[in-house]
């Protein structure tokens, strides 16, 4: 597929109308949902935007702010009134911490969404949006390009969480009783990502602009999926708007290439200028290797990623200059 016909599907999203619409967004102050917000909001959705705090203000002017607490069921009830879209983009763990107290990541994510999910039946949403995990969901022992029929072998309580909602959101399907799709995304990059436990661009960068030297964990030889914020965004909306009752409920959303830690600090080394790297032991909770097959959301979904990957990282490390250290 060219570029070109890629970037011709890019626009025609951008495009879509979604007036009259009535999205919830949960997670709305975090990096993806943020994103997602500014997007809807340009293509006419009537946007609930959900949270416990609210990280960029000027970029949800548009949206219906709604400060609740996502273990509330009454905070979540009142915002799931008359809602078509429910996008669940919310998480309280890293995957990195979330071994640490696998209890709380199971009491508060995936009982949380459980509660989520009885809502959403009880008041008639149409569809639900679930963004699962694209690497701590399969595992370190799995083919690569990764399909989304591999073995599940997360090895992280994050990777498992997601995986049991995952699981949930087919029996509700089976029982007809709320019509899911699940996104697999993989590393995802680009404005409004603040490092905090997530996102190695995010704070590669944010450490070079403050002088700092980045951290990397192990040898940097770790490989990962990286996809700039827009083609997931553009995901996001596919999924929203996937008709045929015989397509697939589960997609990969990542870009289908590999970059290793090493490969990301020198891309952002040329832009940025030479970096010196303060590396620390590697991490028992790191898949080795991380890449994800997207033949399926081609198919089905009729997309695939066109940002470029230089690109996207200097779209990144634009945005930080201006407005990312103000929040570091």
């Amino acid at each position: 597929m060219t570029r070109n016909f890629s970037q011709h599907f890019h626009d025609a999203i951008i495009k879509m109308n979604f007036t009259g619409q009535r999205w919830v967004v949960l997670g709305a102050g975090g990096f993806i949902g943020t994103n997602l917000c500014v997007r809807l909001v340009q293509n006419g959705a009537n946007v609930v935007a959900f949270g416990r705090s609210l990280g960029f203000a000027r970029a949800l002017t548009g949206c219906q702010w709604v400060v609740g607490d996502f273990f509330n069921p009454r905070d979540l009830a009142n915002i799931l009134e008359g809602a078509d879209i429910v996008v669940h983009a919310l998480s309280t763990v890293t995957p990195a911490k979330s071994n640490e107290s696998p209890i709380n990541d199971i009491e508060e994510n995936l009982i949380g969404t459980l509660r989520l999910l009885e809502l959403c039946k009880t008041k008639g949403v149409a569809r639900l949006v679930f963004l699962s995990s694209g690497g701590t969901v399969y595992g370190p022992d799995v083919s690569v390009p990764t399909v989304e029929d591999e073995a599940n072998e997360p090895i992280c309580s994050y990777g498992v969480v997601k995986l049991a909602i995952e699981k949930y959101l087919a029996i509700y399907r089976q029982q007809q009783q709320l019509d899911s799709v699940v996104l697999r995304v993989a590393n995802p990059f680009g404005p409004y990502q603040l490092p905090k436990g997530q996102g190695v661009i995010a704070a590669t960068i944010q450490k070079v602009l403050m002088g700092q030297p980045p951290e990397i964990w192990g040898d940097g030889n770790v490989v990962r999926d990286y996809i700039y914020i827009d083609d997931v965004i553009d995901a996001i909306l596919a999924a929203a708007q996937l008709d045929g009752s015989q397509a697939p409920r589960l997609y990969n959303i990542g870009s289908g290439v590999g970059k290793s830690l090493n490969e990301v600090v020198n891309g952002i080394a040329e832009i940025h200028g030479a970096i010196h790297i303060k590396r620390l032991p590697g991490r028992a909770v790191d898949v080795p290797v991380s890449i994800l097959n997207i033949q399926r959301a081609e198919r089905f979904l009729n997309w695939r990623p066109h940002t470029d990957w230089k690109l996207g990282l200097r779209l990144t490390y634009s945005w930080f200059e201006r407005f990312g250290l103000f929040n570091a």
